[in-house]
């Protein structure tokens, strides 16, 4: 949540630094994701424009005559069109320092402009979001004042993270609530509208028990048009668009106090009333969205005697939308069924501001409070609120908790006394009594829902005592072993790549549409069909993934430079289908930076392929044969399957260059995939005293089909030489011209060794030549010409 300071200066007096708000927030539960610094504002006033005329010698330019406060006022020439006399808008004098600008005296054809009038961008503001010109500010604003200490503009804002169970937290009045306890201040609570004694009219009926409780009051005499500069500068800040008055207030109250609320225009609500029931099959809806949505019983709607003018904590109805020409206003302000709320926007694919305070629970009491507000705010503009009428629960403070004094010492492991846990309850809102004895009851606040037994009321006194009195100590461990096969074949996969020098990484099981899209649009086929998430919690993490590819490529994305980037991850992956598979494994990837060296040699794959292999070994206590092999992901020459004692074990190659281009990958990319069901049984390796008798090496040229694998060669040599293979690898394959048509040209290195004697020349041509008898009838070769 964006929290201004400025705003939360409001309500308690502060003289922290940004940086101090944000540790005093992160010690109480509440981190700081980011501090948004504002530009550093100054010499900016308030001014009144007495005069504007024309600027002789330029059409497009107005002379205006400022009164700031001075003895004599400013002459200020300017481009804006939206001046006129009698306007007090900010007036930037000369030296001023506004956002990247600093302002000198500057002559505009032939006269001294003695500074300049300010617009939102040049106060580091959404220029969109406020008028195209010149500032407007509000006739009340002093003449002279400091524009920018009076609505505070040099102020940091924080954006804070706020847990779900603390909806009262999503507002700027709950935070600064939580602020003046840590600091031992006073919260300046807003002001409230105070009912007279006008019977309320009845507005509403409920026939869903999914709403808790619904406060509609009806406002009169109001009129439609911007809303005091102080707010509209509030919800900027904030993030919120101002858009008028009525819908500022709004959103105001909303973001202060954490209470959504909906204004309906009173005078198209059929029938004076409203009803808060299910929808109707097929009943439709013009959401303010201008969206044509249509409904079923699984929402809940509130509608007057004609249609649905609103989806309950979603989106409000075209019908009653608020518009210039709206008179009178229905409030809303009303507590849904957070779950219900929550499965609406999943089914609608819709989330707002209100959504995602009604999905978490509102209080009760919260209701009221919305609603007293916005009538304060509304009559300040001139409205006429009446009485509210309030249908369900009524808002009473939550029930009162016992608490054992003995129970805070308990959890904590720390000696609290009760005046010491009374004083930090009290400074949160809490009424305390019994504070003598041996158990304290508490009231929580109206405002939090969140806390209802005993172990949230320790929690509560914790986080102001403070998580710093509790002692570091290590627990007691006792051992213990972990029988999981999973864990244990994990564990050897993790150790043996971290090993070789590779970093584990976690990434999340969902993802987005568009990784699926990344491929489809290189033209790589996916491994089958994408799994989708019936109720994701965002359009982000809408689908299982698929492959681990994307997320290492992500990173490789980020993080690969100048230097070999190595990185692997242990997860599931899935797949469409009935059932549903979930497939566990280990992918990692090799990120190299680019070479100048030629594509058909590719140093890269070759160290890529002696780690794996290495990685192979260390998981199986053998050798890994390799072959070639083709999947989609890979580059369709680069690719080779490791096979150990015959069976497919992993699968390593060069990323596809397509999907490294889709995935903005610089970097030259390796990667490699292994089934954790496929990860081969240790075994211990025996050692074999070398031979100490000199070894024969001999060259073969050899001519096959093209679809021999180099492993069958191998495989041919080793069966016909009876034993006395020391080593045989194939080193070089050629195609071309020399070579008749259908054929190719490999070359074999072949070393012979006796363990008990020397080899004569004699009998290293006889092995030679049942290697070659064998190479024939196995593999169809023969010696090239």
């Amino acid at each position: 949540m964006k929290l201004p300071i400025a705003w939360l200066r409001d309500y308690l007096e502060l003289t922290l630094s940004s940086d101090e708000i944000a540790a005093r927030f992160a010690a109480l539960g509440f981190p700081v994701e980011e501090i948004v610094r504002r530009p550093a504002l100054s010499g900016v006033l308030a001014g009144r424009l007495s005069a504007v005329e024309k600027h002789p010698g330029a059409d497009r330019l107005l002379v205006c005559t400022v009164d700031v406060g001075r003895a004599r006022p400013l002459t200020i020439a300017t481009a804006a069109a939206n001046v006129a006399p009698g306007q007090v808008v900010p007036v930037a004098t000369l030296g001023a320092q506004l956002a990247g600008l600093t302002i000198g005296p500057r002559k505009m054809r032939g006269i001294d402009s003695e500074g300049m009038l300010v617009s939102a961008d040049e106060l580091g503001l959404e220029a969109e979001w406020f008028e195209d010109g010149i500032l407007q500010l509000d006739d009340g604003l002093e003449i002279g004042s400091n524009f920018i200490e009076a609505f505070r503009l040099s102020d940091d804002v924080l954006d804070v993270e706020v847990t779900a169970n603390r909806v009262d937290a999503m507002s700027v009045l709950g935070l600064a609530r939580e602020l003046a306890a840590a600091l031992g201040a006073t919260v300046r609570e807003p002001e409230l509208q105070r009912t007279s004694g006008e019977r309320a009219q009845e507005l509403v009926r409920i026939e869903s028990p999914d709403c808790r409780r619904f406060v509609a009051q009806r406002i009169s005499g109001v009129t439609v048009h911007p809303a005091p500069f102080w707010m509209r500068v509030r919800l900027a800040l904030a993030g919120q668009r101002p858009i008028n008055n009525l819908v500022d207030i709004s959103n105001f109250v909303m973001l202060e106090g954490a209470q959504p609320l909906h204004f309906y225009d009173f005078e198209h609500v059929a029938g004076g009333k409203l009803v808060v029931r299910d929808a109707r099959e097929g009943e439709a809806i013009r959401t303010l969205d201008e969206e044509d949505r249509t409904l079923d019983p699984r929402f809940l709607v509130i509608a007057d005697d004609r249609e649905p003018q609103c989806i309950a904590g979603l989106k409000g109805a075209a019908p009653t939308e608020v518009t210039a020409a709206t008179r009178e206003l229905l409030v809303e302000a009303a507590t849904f069924s957070g779950p219900r709320v929550r499965r609406m926007s999943v089914a609608l694919g819709l989330r707002t501001e209100a959504s995602s305070r009604h999905e978490k629970g509102l209080p009760l009491g919260l209701s009221s409070w919305g609603a007293a507000r916005a009538a304060y705010l509304l009559a300040r503009e001139g409205a006429t609120p009446h009485a509210p009428f309030a249908a369900g629960a009524p808002d009473a403070h939550p029930a009162p908790i016992r608490v054992r004094v003995a129970r805070f010492s308990e959890l904590l492991g720390i000696a609290i006394s009760a005046e010491d846990a009374s004083q930090a309850l009290r400074s949160l809102g809490f009424g305390v009594t019994g504070a003598a004895g041996d158990a304290l009851e508490i009231v929580p606040p109206f405002w939090r829902g969140d806390v209802v037994i005993p172990e949230d009321v320790v929690e509560e006194a914790a986080r102001i005592v403070g998580y710093d009195r509790i002692e570091s100590a290590l627990p007691a461990i006792v051992e213990s072993t972990v029988t999981s096969d999973a864990y244990r074949t994990e564990s050897r996969i993790a150790h043996a790549l971290a090993a070789r020098g590779y970093r584990e990484a976690y990434t999340f099981s969902l993802q987005s549409a568009a990784v699926a899209r990344r491929f489809e649009s290189a033209g790589v086929s996916l491994p089958g069909p994408v799994v989708e998430i019936e109720n994701p919690l965002s359009e982000e993490q809408r689908y299982l993934r698929f492959s681990l590819l994307p997320a290492l490529l992500e990173l490789a994305a980020k993080h690969a430079d100048a230097e070999p980037y190595r990185i692997f991850e242990i997860g599931h992956v899935f797949g469409g289908g009935s059932p549903l598979q979930e497939t566990p494994g280990a992918g990692w990837l090799l990120a190299l930076p680019k070479s100048d060296e030629p594509a058909w040699r590719d140093g890269g794959f070759l160290t890529f392929k002696g780690e794996s292999l290495a990685f192979v070994r260390a998981l199986a206590g053998r050798e890994a044969d390799v072959v070639s092999a083709t999947h989609a992901g890979w580059h369709p020459g680069k690719t080779a399957a490791l096979l150990v004692d015959g069976k497919d074990v992993a699968t390593i190659g060069a990323v596809d260059p397509r999907l490294l281009a889709a995935f903005d990958v610089g970097a030259r990319a390796y990667f490699g995939w292994l089934r954790s069901a496929d990860v081969p049984a240790y075994r211990a390796p025996h050692y074999a005293a070398p031979s100490k008798y000199p070894a024969v090496a001999r060259d073969l040229a050899l001519i096959v089909a093209p679809e021999i694998p180099a492993l069958d060669i191998e495989h041919a040599v080793r069966a016909g030489a009876d034993g006395a293979i020391a080593e045989v690898h194939v080193f070089d394959e050629y195609r071309g011209p020399q070579i008749e048509a259908g054929k190719k040209s490999v070359a074999v290195r072949v070393v012979l060794q006796r363990g008990d004697g020397t080899l004569t020349d004699a009998e290293a041509d006889g092995h030679v030549a049942t290697i070659l008898a064998s190479l024939r009838e196995r593999c169809g070769a023969r010696i090239r010409d």
